[in-house]
């Protein structure tokens, strides 16, 4: 019985409708995760998420997906390393805006539209290394008021850069769990 799957071409994975903000207050009983305190722990967990993608992005079979609608390992760092990218952006303007409003970001859409099963995990693991380390410098460079300073997702939804750094690392954390099964 087959039980590896390989789409020709990134194809949606299986919808998830959580909202997973919960894990700010209540963390996750799914993956274990915890709000980060102290707040200068986040760099480090950051940091330390590296060398666990790069052994992930080494596997042999990384771009084979464990179902059909379930995202490969590839995938899922593809995703892990967007949000990397899109969350500095966002404390960046944290930082320097008055509650700025976050564009939409659909990281399920991204998946499809960049063929994220079909990018060379070397480059992946590269790039994550570069944004996890960008990411780790700007919390490190953070004032201690700075923490709280507000932005709004499109939907409304509030966060403090510390909340914020919370919800990403339970990114982190939860997708390291899923491809580590």
């Amino acid at each position: 019985m087959e039980t590896t799957h390989q789409p020709p071409h990134s194809t949606p994975a299986r919808p998830d409708t959580t909202d997973w903000t919960v894990v700010i207050e209540e963390g996750c009983p799914q993956c274990g995760f915890r709000p980060i305190r102290p707040l200068s722990e986040i760099a480090h967990r950051l940091s330390a998420s590296i060398g666990r993608w790069q052994a992930v992005l080494d596997r042999p079979e990384v771009a084979v997906r464990p179902e059909p609608d379930v995202w490969s390992p590839l995938e899922y760092a593809c995703h892990v390393l967007d949000i990397n990218r899109v969350f500095t952006i966002r404390v960046e303007e944290m930082h320097s805006e008055d509650t700025p409003t976050f564009a939409e970001w659909d990281g399920e859409l991204a998946a499809v539209a960049e063929d994220y099963n079909a990018r060379d995990p070397r480059s992946v693991a590269s790039d994550y290394e570069i944004a996890a380390r960008r990411a780790a410098e700007l919390f490190d460079s953070l004032e201690e008021d700075a923490w709280q300073r507000p932005g709004l997702r499109a939907d409304g939804m509030r966060f403090t850069i510390a909340t914020l750094a919370d919800y990403w690392l339970h990114e982190v954390q939860h997708h390291l769990a899923d491809v580590h099964g």
